[in-house]
């Protein structure tokens, strides 16, 4: 699925948080509603209050999953996410980014993101109070096999793993 110029943010280039659905659980439907909810900020993703968490597999990420909420986060603040359909948009955007733009985050945060996706890793979103609370997430990813924990600030982003 490729989106129109006129479904990307200006200033980033990139497509609106719509085009990037979630893989449903074998069995499960796609809730349209939650996908159009993800957090964007000028229609680019960026999960401000949020800590993505990346794991290897998907059994990783559904045991991950539970122990966040036995931890107490609510069902709804952990989201599966998987950007599978923005996976040509990414490599696009990686490939024709330019030559200033491999000193930003963003694109170094793209670059991880696409890489482990093609890898096969599954990302869980999970909604944050604060940097204590972010970091208390980690720490339980951390523990159930994450190996990459992004906290998405106001104005900044920070690796917790």
């Amino acid at each position: 699925m490729t989106a129109s110029a006129s479904d990307r943010d200006p200033d980033t280039g990139i497509a609106d948080t719509t085009t990037l659905a979630p893989e449903p659980a074998a069995g499960a439907t796609v809730d349209r509603a939650e996908v159009a909810a993800r957090p964007t900020s000028f229609g680019a993703f960026k999960p401000v209050g949020h800590l993505m968490i990346g794991v290897p597999t998907q059994a990783l990420a559904d045991t991950l999953r539970a122990a966040l909420q036995d931890a107490g986060w609510a069902g709804a603040a952990v989201q599966p996410f998987t950007p599978s359909e923005g996976m040509a948009e990414w490599r696009a955007m990686v490939d024709n980014a330019g030559p200033l733009a491999g000193f930003g985050y963003e694109i170094t945060l793209l670059r991880r993101y696409l890489s482990l996706t093609e890898a096969g890793y599954r990302w869980l979103l999970v909604r944050v109070d604060d940097g204590e609370h972010a970091a208390a997430a980690a720490e339980v990813g951390r523990a159930g096999g994450a190996t990459l924990a992004v906290h998405y600030r106001t104005l900044t982003v920070e690796d917790l793993i």
